[in-house]
C-alpha cells in the first residue's frame, strides 16, 4: 500500500480536462497543527471541490446567489398592476459551476474560508501531478496556497456560504497507507488514498502561525466523485490509536468508514499494518453493518456528545466502534450540490472525536479479540441533504 503511479492516475480522475458537466469532484486534507506561540492544538482541512465545471468555465456561478428572473416585458406587468403579474417568478434557480479552494479550522472557534473560480483559471500538469487554482497549489506531496475574504464580503455574499478571513500555508504530506477501493457505482466514487498521511509545515490562519509535525499530524485524505453526493454522508476515521492490550501507540494503524451507499457503509482499515477490507459495492453476502448517529441521553457520561457507532461482521470478523464528539466541538457547514435547486448537504463535523474500536476474530461459537484500541483525534461526520436557506 504504497504511492504508485496507478495511485496518482486514480487520484487525477476528474480533473484532468474534465468532461462531466453535471457532478462533484472532491479532494481533501485533514490534519493537526500546533499553535507557535501557545503550544494550543488545532484541526485543519484544506479542499478542492469542483462543481459542475464545465457549466460555466469562464466564470464561477454559485446557485445561491441572487438572480433576477424578471425580463423588461415582465416588469411592465408588475407597473401595470396586471393579474399575470402574481404569478411571475422573481429569481432564477440555477445550477452552481465552480472550482473552490476551502479551508477551515474545526473545533469550538470553527471557521472556513473559500475561494471560487471558473474552470479556466484552473491548470493542470502530469509529470509531476500539479493543480493551480488561484494561488493555491495541489500537487503529489505538496500543498501550497492563500486565500483571503473580508468580513465585510463575508456579509455581502452570503451565498458563497463562508466566513471572513484569511489563510496561508506551505506543507508537504505523504500518503502512508494507500486505499485504491472504497465505493464505486456508475452514481459515486469514493476511497481514502490517505488512510494514514502525514503532513509537515506550517499554515497561517487568521494571523496565528500554526506548525505541522509529521509524527503528531494525524493526517487523512480522501476523494469523492460522482453525480451526487450520497443522501446522507456518515464519516469515520482516525490515525491516533492506542492499544489497551499491550498500552503502546500502534503507529501502523488507522481506519476509515465512509457512506451511505447502497444502504450501507465502508469499512478500509490496518491493523499493525494488516489491512481488513469492506466495501459497500461488494454483494451484500460479504458482510453485514449497522452504524448510526445519535445525541447521547442526558444525564449520561456523554451528555452533550454526538455517538458515532458502527458493527460490521462477515464470516471471519467483526468490528465494533464508537466515538463520541462533544457538541461544543462540532462544526455546521453547507455544502451545494451539483444538482442545484437551492440544495445543500448540511454537515456536522468535528475532527477530536474519542471513543474505541474492538477487533474479534470468530472461532467457532466464540469470539477471539485481536485488538481492543483508545481512539483519539477522529474525524467526525455526519450529513443530510436539505432544501438550503439563506
Amino acid at each position: 500500500m504504497t504511492n504508485t503511479t496507478k495511485v496518482y492516475n486514480l487520484i487525477k480522475k476528474g480533473f484532468k480536462n474534465p468532461k462531466r458537466k453535471v457532478g462533484v469532484n472532491y479532494w481533501r486534507f485533514i490534519f493537526n497543527a500546533l499553535a507557535e506561540n501557545t503550544g494550543a492544538e488545532k484541526s485543519f482541512f484544506i479542499e478542492l471541490e469542483y462543481i459542475n465545471p464545465s457549466l460555466s468555465p469562464s466564470a464561477p456561478r454559485l446557485g445561491f446567489k441572487p438572480r433576477v428572473k424578471i425580463s423588461e416585458a415582465d416588469l411592465q406587468y408588475v407597473l401595470a398592476g396586471t393579474n399575470s403579474a402574481k404569478t411571475l417568478e422573481t429569481e432564477a434557480i440555477i445550477q452552481p459551476s465552480y472550482c473552490s479552494v476551502r479551508v477551515g479550522m474545526v473545533g469550538k472557534e470553527s471557521k472556513q474560508i473559500c475561494e471560487y473560480h471558473g474552470l479556466k483559471n484552473c491548470s493542470i500538469k502530469n509529470n509531476p501531478f500539479e493543480i493551480t487554482i488561484g494561488n493555491s497549489v495541489f500537487s503529489e506531496n505538496k500543498l501550497l496556497g492563500y486565500v483571503s475574504l473580508s468580513e465585510q464580503d463575508a456579509k455581502d455574499h452570503p451565498e458563497f456560504l463562508c466566513n471572513g478571513g484569511s489563510a496561508e500555508w506551505n506543507i508537504d504530506y505523504s500518503l502512508e497507507t494507500v486505499f485504491m477501493e472504497g465505493f464505486k457505482s456508475s452514481k459515486a466514487h469514493w476511497f481514502p488514498c490517505g488512510c494514514l498521511a502525514k503532513f509537515s509545515g506550517n499554515i497561517l490562519f487568521d494571523g496565528t502561525n500554526y506548525l505541522i509535525d509529521a509524527k503528531h499530524s494525524y493526517g487523512y485524505c480522501d476523494r469523492y466523485l460522482g453525480s451526487v453526493f450520497p443522501e446522507k454522508w456518515f464519516h469515520l476515521s482516525s490515525s491516533n490509536l492506542t492499544s489497551n492490550i499491550s498500552g503502546k501507540l500502534l503507529f501502523d494503524s488507522s481506519f476509515s468508514v465512509q457512506g451511505v451507499f447502497n444502504d450501507r457503509i465502508s469499512f478500509l482499515g490496518t491493523f499493525e499494518g494488516q489491512p481488513l477490507v469492506f466495501t459497500a459495492d461488494s454483494s451484500k453476502s460479504k458482510y453485514s453493518c449497522v452504524w448510526d448517529c445519535t445525541q447521547a441521553p442526558e444525564g449520561s457520561e456523554y451528555e452533550n456528545k454526538l455517538h458515532w457507532s458502527v458493527s460490521i461482521h462477515n464470516k471471519i470478523y467483526v468490528i465494533d466502534i464508537d466515538v463520541y464528539c462533544d457538541l461544543k466541538e462540532l462544526h455546521d457547514r453547507k455544502l451545494e450540490l451539483p444538482q442545484g435547486k437551492r440544495k445543500i448537504m448540511d454537515l456536522l463535523e468535528g475532527f477530536c472525536g474519542t471513543g474505541e474500536i474492538k477487533l474479534y476474530k470468530k472461532n467457532k461459537k466464540t469470539l477471539e479479540q485481536l485488538e481492543f484500541a483508545k481512539i483519539e483525534k477522529a474525524v467526525c461526520e455526519f450529513g443530510e441533504i436539505e432544501e438550503g436557506e439563506i
